[in-house]
């Protein structure tokens, strides 16, 4: 594919507002000056791979159609070990590192130029390879489409009296028509506030503004152009003013040192006493007594939460046992169709990586997303 075809200014423009998926399948496209929407807001690495052959090695549990979907890809020596215990054992002559890193691989790697993990957060990866020079690429917003749907699925649980009532009820074989125990409302034309805007935010904002009329507002520390689905888009330090405006305020950003327990108890303190609270991101991003106070004593109405700190959350945790609350085990993301867009990324990111092309993905290493 030449450059003709295919500009990767505006290839990149599209993952920053559509998402990464979505610019593969697009990727096709003719560039056009009508097109190019926005320069790309992350980090822009143009790979130098050696000349010959480069060696990969990986240590994910791949089938052979995979395995020759990666291979197929690129100029690559690829080199799959049994075991990620491996890795530090035929990582010295490697370029490129497929799949989870640890310290004692990233100790024995001489010859590293770049880093494809398998996680959309980095938040765990070993300092070693976050101050190494070679890029690193995640899987942001590849899980990002099914995450939105649990989202979406523990909000209408909650406001529609599944998690309450109907649920249990069903449990215990009981007809509980006019016996609710909270409101029945509904999401038309209410308001959702959505901290961080990247694949989970924004695919969650879409889905509720043209599937449910909601109004969109949100937050996003990167500079993003806003898209035409959410009605307010600010820095950060909105939150504060956000908070009260909204019916639902949903946690969808990294975490870092900065968002570590953003959602606090002055957070908590600023919402309406009818509104929700939903975290698919990290559970660290959670003053969790906060959270169980804002519940217990009704600050709000309720909240949903597919993540929590520690995990697994450990069964004396008060926050099983606090009202209007669900919690499923942090597998949002999980669906077939997940390592199809997976495959389909690393296949990508090493085509392109053979061809000197700039990655998909890459982390800027100093903020931690």
């Amino acid at each position: 594919m030449s450059d003709d075809t295919l500009s990767r200014r505006n290839f990149l423009a599209g993952v920053a507002t559509t998402g990464t998926i979505a610019a593969l399948a697009n990727a096709q496209t003719p560039a056009t000056p009508g097109n190019a929407v926005v320069v790309a807001n992350h980090a822009v690495v143009e790979s130098k791979p050696s000349p010959g052959a480069i060696k990969v090695v990986c240590a994910e549990n791949l089938s052979p159609a995979e395995v020759e979907q990666i291979r197929s890809a690129g100029k690559i020596d690829l080199h799959m070990l049994s075991s990620r215990s491996e890795l530090k054992n035929h990582v010295a002559e490697a370029e490129v590192i497929l799949g989870v890193v640890d310290r004692e691989t990233m100790l024995a790697a001489k010859k590293l130029k770049w880093v494809q993990t398998w996680a959309a957060g980095v938040e765990s990866l070993p300092k070693e390879l976050m101050e190494h020079p070679c890029a690193l690429t995640n899987m942001q917003r590849v899980f990002a489409p099914v995450i939105a749907e649990t989202a979406i699925g523990l909000l209408l649980g909650l406001t529609r009296g599944l998690v309450q009532d109907s649920i249990p009820a069903f449990k215990e074989h009981k007809w509980m028509r006019g016996q609710s125990s909270v409101p029945l409302e509904d999401l038309y034309r209410k308001t959702i506030g959505i901290v961080g805007m990247g694949g989970i935010g924004s695919e969650t904002a879409r889905r509720l503004h043209y599937g449910f009329s909601m109004r969109v507002l949100a937050t996003d520390a990167k500079p993003l152009p806003k898209p035409e689905f959410v009605a307010e888009l600010h820095e950060p330090a909105w939150l504060m003013e956000m908070a009260p405006q909204v019916d639902v305020l949903m946690s969808a950003a990294p975490l870092t040192r900065e968002t570590q327990k953003m959602f606090n108890e002055s957070v908590f303190r600023k919402m309406k006493p009818t509104s929700y609270f939903l975290n698919v991101s990290r559970g660290g991003l959670v003053d969790q007594d906060a959270l169980v106070k804002a519940l217990k004593e009704k600050w709000i109405r309720g909240a949903g939460l597919d993540v929590a700190t520690p995990e697994p959350l450990p069964p004396e945790s008060p926050l099983w046992d606090c009202p209007n609350l669900v919690i499923t085990p942090h597998n949002s993301g999980n669906a077939p169709i997940r390592q199809v867009r997976l495959m389909a990324l690393v296949a990508e990111n090493v085509r392109r990586y053979s061809n000197g092309l700039p990655l998909l993905n890459v982390v800027d290493k100093a903020r931690g997303y």
